[in-house]
């Protein structure tokens, strides 16, 4: 959560937009995030700067350690107080926003050795496509129920409420799309097909107060109007719910493979992508019933249930919910997972074309990764912990030892 506040609070900075009360909370979350997260934050907000794409993340943070030592070197000189070296830190962390050529300034004039220098910095953009990125701009979008298709940017604000949906930002800077009320006259059976691209997850609030979250690639079927009795949705991919306790309008989710979840009131996650024929559910709060073709079972805080493709067999175990559910949060979590299902996870994120092996390693890996805009970024901490080495040629990752 500090470091959606983090996010929000720097982007205001940056654009200068930044409240005095605003400003010392930015100061005191600086105070305790780490230099990884500091640049994670700012490269995020940076999207769609030709700097995004051009500066390689190696070099990116020896820039940020190039901007701290320079603060550091400025405080031992002055013994300014604490406020006016974060403020000094600030600014220069906004001075970024003007391109490359600053960044290559700010390098030239670093502390660090002959070997960093701007040449280094034009050979590794040589080699940019050593590397795959999230598409920072990419948004969702909806299929209505004539079959257009209507991108949601906040730019067209007549579209959007033609679509029934509004673009809310929450207090710490999370983007919330609100399903509104629909018009009297409107049938159940008017469905609207909510899809979240892939790179992006997305937050979704339902006319009855249920907050969803969708995964890259996942997609959400609601009704324009709940019916009396009910609340029905489908799912697409992945997605957290919070649902709305109503005792008098059970809400139910369906999704292609799976068994049917019936729920009151309670907090789940659902896998259930097509091309997996399983579907998971791990409930967090409350309870949830799975009625399926030949199964019903009843879910308590903690448990979690797969079933095979048509409800033909289900495993039900105890884990650990936040190994399932910090994806929406920004992370990876492996738990017990060979290279091959790693990738597969990877690959709903990056704009990835192909998976080869020159090598393939029997070894199963538990972890949890912070997502970064970098794919390169990623595959160096999973070599970290394994026996692999992944080589990144264009949109083809290899796997080698």
């Amino acid at each position: 959560m500090d470091n959606v506040r983090l996010r929000y609070l720097l982007a205001k900075r940056v654009t200068d937009t930044i409240s005095p009360e605003e400003l010392d909370e930015l100061f005191a979350l600086l105070e305790k995030t780490d230099l990884e997260t500091q640049e994670e934050v700012l490269t995020d907000i940076l999207k769609g700067k030709e700097l995004e794409h051009r500066l390689p993340l190696e070099n990116k943070e020896l820039l940020y350690e190039s901007i701290r030592q320079a603060v550091l070197k400025d405080q031992a000189n002055t013994r300014p107080n604490r406020s006016v070296t974060f403020k000094k830190y600030i600014s220069i962390a906004a001075a970024l926003v003007v391109g490359l050529s600053t960044l290559l300034w700010l390098w030239k004039k670093s502390e660090f050795d002959g070997r960093h220098t701007t040449e280094n910095v034009d050979l590794e953009v040589a080699n940019v496509t050593d590397d795959i990125y999230i598409a920072p701009d990419s948004v969702p979008f909806l299929r209505l129920p004539n079959g257009e298709i209507q991108v949601l940017e906040d730019d067209q604000p007549n579209a959007l409420a033609e679509t029934g949906v509004k673009i809310l930002q929450g207090k710490d800077g999370e983007i919330i799309y609100e399903v509104q009320h629909a018009p009297l006259g409107l049938f159940e059976e008017e469905n609207i097909v909510f899809t979240t691209p892939k790179g992006q997850s997305s937050k979704i609030l339902l006319i009855d107060g249920t907050e969803v979250w969708l995964n890259s690639g996942s997609s959400l079927t609601y009704p324009r109007v709940f019916s009396s009795k009910e609340r029905r949705v489908k799912l697409v991919g992945e997605g957290y719910f919070d649902v709305a306790h109503n005792t008098e309008k059970p809400f139910y989710v369906e999704t292609t493979n799976g068994p049917l979840i019936r729920v009151l009131g309670t907090a789940f996650n659902v896998y259930a992508y097509q091309e997996d024929r399983t579907t998971t559910t791990t409930l967090v709060k409350g309870t949830v019933q799975l009625e399926g073709k030949h199964h019903k079972v009843v879910l308590k805080p903690s448990e979690q249930v797969t079933a095979n493709e048509n409800d033909a067999v289900l495993h039900k175990k105890s884990v650990q919910v936040d190994d399932f559910t910090t994806w929406k949060d920004g992370y990876f979590n492996f738990n017990e997972q060979s290279i091959p299902q790693i990738l597969a996870k990877v690959q709903r994120w990056y704009n990835i074309e192909e998976i080869s092996y020159d090598y393939m390693s029997d070894e199963k890996f538990t972890g949890t990764f912070k997502r970064t805009k970098s794919l390169k970024s990623l595959l160096l901490k999973l070599e970290k912990i394994s026996n692999v080495k992944f080589q990144i040629k264009e949109r083809r990752v290899v796997v080698t030892k």
